[in-house]
């Protein structure tokens, strides 16, 4: 009797590739760095938010330039392994800044950053919730204004938020962008109700973007609720769930 090991018919399966671009919002070209520590691997990316296959999707060579907002997805393929897992990124643009924000509802004190300024000041947060850079609610919806002193051509509202499932961060179920010529004139201009996880799963950093037929505001509300009770598989099941954002881009 012969006792050995064979891995001839055995496919790994590979990591997925490292995003090494240490920035996300976008005031001029950024460059996308991506690698792989296997030889040979290929990188395969979208910038359009499609999955990469490992035939029609562009190869990863260094010195890409991103200038438009949108998900990059990220693949590596190698012959004889199984593909990677997806590495993705959202690349926020703002063309639009407010030139005020104001809470009608407060964040909870214990996250409040600097108040609504945290949420149009182009500093995105991380996965740390803690880090001061992120406004949290909890028993109140995000609930702000935005101010434009002149009027502006607008078509899209994206909200970057943090999802930390085992810490009760969850998406909010609903978000509404209203806008209009003052804060008292305001109509509904879009609604995204967010996909909501059904098990638990690690942090990420989301991008909820609300796009509309263009409209000239000066005044941008929007409103993002939260979970009120947690579902039955979540640890925390019956209890409220928390909203947490950093960043309002207006295009």
């Amino acid at each position: 009797v012969q006792w050995g090991f064979s891995g001839d018919t055995i496919q790994m399966k590979l990591n997925a590739p490292i995003i090494e671009t240490d920035k996300q919002v976008i005031t001029s070209p950024i460059e996308l760095k991506l690698k792989h520590f296997l030889p040979g691997a290929i990188i395969r990316y979208t910038l359009d938010g499609s999955e990469p296959d490992s035939l029609q999707s562009a190869v990863y060579k260094p010195g890409i330039q991103i200038n438009e907002p949108g998900w990059m997805k990220a693949r590596a393929f190698k012959p004889g392994w199984i593909s990677s897992d997806v590495s993705s990124m959202f690349f926020y643009k703002t063309k639009y800044k407010p030139d005020s924000a104001r809470a009608l509802l407060p964040a909870d004190n214990a996250y409040k950053g600097s108040g609504a300024i945290t949420i149009n000041d182009n500093v995105k947060g991380d996965k740390n919730f803690r880090s001061g850079k992120w406004l949290g609610y909890k028993d109140n919806p995000m609930d702000v204004v935005l101010y434009f002193e002149q009027p502006k051509q607008v078509s899209s509202v994206t909200m970057s938020s943090l999802v930390e499932i085992g810490n009760y961060i969850m998406p909010p179920t609903r978000i509404e962008v209203w806008g209009g010529p003052n804060d008292k004139a305001l109509k509904k201009l879009a609604t995204l109700v967010p996909v909501q996880p059904t098990q638990d799963a690690p942090g990420t950093l989301e991008a909820y973007e609300l796009k509309f037929a263009p409209q000239q505001v000066q005044c941008l509300r929007v409103v993002a609720n939260t979970v009120t009770v947690l579902p039955g598989w979540h640890r925390g099941k019956g209890d409220k769930g928390w909203v947490f954002v950093d960043e309002l881009f207006v295009n």
